[in-house]
């Protein structure tokens, strides 16, 4: 009996100690996952989550998830899908599985499954005490057949950080936020459109937000992802590039 209670004792120290080493250390960060060929973002700070993008269906966005956010906690406040390709919204059914969507958003509807997204349109604000995400396309009443065209693009400010996300925004709806001069302050992150197809990353982005950093969400692929055109467009820049295939999990600290 006596050893019985000792080994219960031992049991529930180990608990304890896995907890207490599980609890967030209150720092923000902002991941870049290694999706393959995909995109999938995540912030996170404490017992919260957003994600924008959750990657194709292979679970490397859910294994992303797991390796930053504590074994106990079951919930992602907010997941954002640009729009609905495979390779950025593949993920969701699998993290949906695991882990209870407090709020769902995109740009536009879900054919495939039986999601129903809240819509995000130009001027919505996502914002707590210490980030924002302010949508800068698509516009109201804007319907387009190209999916690529209705990405939810947005800037997410966290302090003094701003970081410019995309989704497969093409240089048509870049040109747009630049004439119209939404898009012209400085950003210290732009994750890359399209995962580098020279569909954008447009020398007038590129004016317009004058990226310290750019991050490419990109795997294995036939479609010749980055492009020689978008990569040699940013080494005349100045940015510094990171992909996701070379460099793994992207974590920015705040």
């Amino acid at each position: 009996m006596k050893k019985a209670k000792k080994i219960l004792f031992l049991i529930l120290c180990l608990v304890l100690v896995v907890f207490y080493w599980s609890l967030p250390d209150g720092k923000t960060r902002l991941i870049f996952c290694d999706v393959g060929q995909g995109d999938g973002v995540m912030l996170t700070r404490g017992t919260f989550q957003l994600l924008y993008d959750v990657g194709p269906k292979n679970g490397k966005m859910k294994k992303c998830i797991e390796r930053q956010v504590p074994f106990w906690d079951r919930k992602i406040e907010v997941v954002i899908i640009s729009h609905w390709d495979k390779d950025h919204s593949g993920g969701l059914e699998g993290i949906n599985t695991s882990y209870k969507i407090d709020k769902l958003y995109s740009g536009s509807s879900d054919n495939e499954h039986n999601f129903s997204p809240e819509f995000l349109r130009a001027k919505d604000v996502l914002r707590s005490d210490w980030f924002s995400f302010e949508i800068l396309s698509p516009e109201d009443n804007m319907v387009l057949e190209d999916d690529n065209e209705m990405s939810v693009v947005g800037v997410m400010r966290v302090g003094d950080k701003k970081i410019l996300l995309t989704g497969d925004a093409p240089v048509a709806i870049e040109q747009k936020l630049v004439w119209r001069k939404i898009l012209k302050e400085r950003m210290d992150v732009l994750k890359v459109g399209h995962h580098g197809s020279d569909t954008g990353t447009s020398e007038e982005l590129l004016d317009a937000v004058k990226p310290r950093v750019a991050i490419i969400g990109v795997g294995k692929n036939s479609y010749g992802h980055p492009s020689v055109i978008v990569l040699e467009r940013l080494e005349r820049w100045g940015v510094e590039v990171k992909r996701t295939d070379e460099d793994g999990n992207i974590v920015f600290k705040f």
